[in-house]
């Protein structure tokens, strides 16, 4: 008798649960360890989308059951290979959404390298699933509070206020965090350009305040660009610049203010602390 794929995909399929799930149990018994999920090319050895979805929805199930029955903090080595069960079931069935969700809440938190492999996983879902404004959402949180990368947020940040019925707030929190990470001119052009599609007069008048801390500040960074280009460097500090390259430092009574870290120029908001 010949064998074709359809005659044998539930049997594969049976058998492939039936294995984790044996596994699962006796892991539990054993010890509070998760086993690494098989390769994506021994599991995608066929090509079948059903069958890929199938395992990625399994694997979701077992690290769901393994992640909710902790009685202890998951050490280092359980948290890589639950990243490489996420990043598994993210190939598998990349437009399943839970994945995104589960990965960013169990792996974002944990330092820095399983933030990166977090933000691995978020690009994926962004690839397959571009109308999700929380994915890209996850991954600009990821690289601004957990990375300390504001610019790398910003860009991403910038992705998701474009998707359509993005909340307004996404792309001015880009703006903020380009002027905060040192690239005021771009926080100036992407203010500008969302001030041009605001049709509230309250929401206008807060992003035209905005509009004028960064063109301020825009000042003092073409004072130290002039500097530069007459000095062959930046400044040790903004005072240098008065009154050769500007004729007075700009006062800030609004909610900004200026950090210089030679060479770049920060917009930062005041705390209110």
């Amino acid at each position: 008798m010949k064998w074709s794929l359809p005659i044998l995909l539930p049997g594969l399929v049976a058998g492939y649960i039936f294995l984790f799930l044996a596994q699962e149990q006796h892991d539990s018994i054993v010890r509070q360890d998760i086993s690494p999920a098989l390769p994506t090319q021994m599991l995608n050895i066929f090509g079948h989308s059903y069958l890929n979805q199938i395992i990625a929805e399994a694997l979701f199930i077992k690290t769901a059951v393994y992640y909710g029955g902790l009685t202890r903090e998951m050490d280092d080595g359980n948290l890589k290979t639950m990243g490489q069960h996420f990043i598994t079931m993210s190939q598998l069935h990349p437009k399943m959404l839970d994945i995104y969700y589960r990965a960013e809440s169990v792996l974002a938190h944990r330092g820095d390298s399983h933030t990166r492999i977090a933000n691995q996983i978020l690009e994926t879902g962004r690839s397959a699933l571009p109308n999700q404004v929380a994915l890209p959402f996850f991954e600009g949180f990821n690289y601004f509070y957990y990375l300390k990368n504001p610019i790398k947020a910003a860009e991403i940040l910038r992705i998701a206020s474009n998707i359509l019925d993005a909340p307004q707030w996404i792309g001015h929190l880009a703006s903020m965090l380009m002027g905060s990470g040192g690239n005021i001119r771009s926080g100036l052009i992407w203010l500008k350009g969302m001030l041009s599609t605001v049709q509230d007069e309250d929401e206008k008048a807060r992003y035209e305040k905005d509009i004028h801390a960064f063109e301020k500040a825009m000042q003092v960074q073409l004072a130290l660009d002039r500097y530069a280009h007459r000095h062959g460097d930046y400044p040790d500090s903004l005072t240098a610049l008065v009154p050769a390259d500007l004729a007075a430092l700009p006062s800030w009574e609004n909610d900004y203010l200026l950090d210089y870290q030679a060479p770049k120029l920060l917009l930062r908001k005041k705390s209110r602390h």
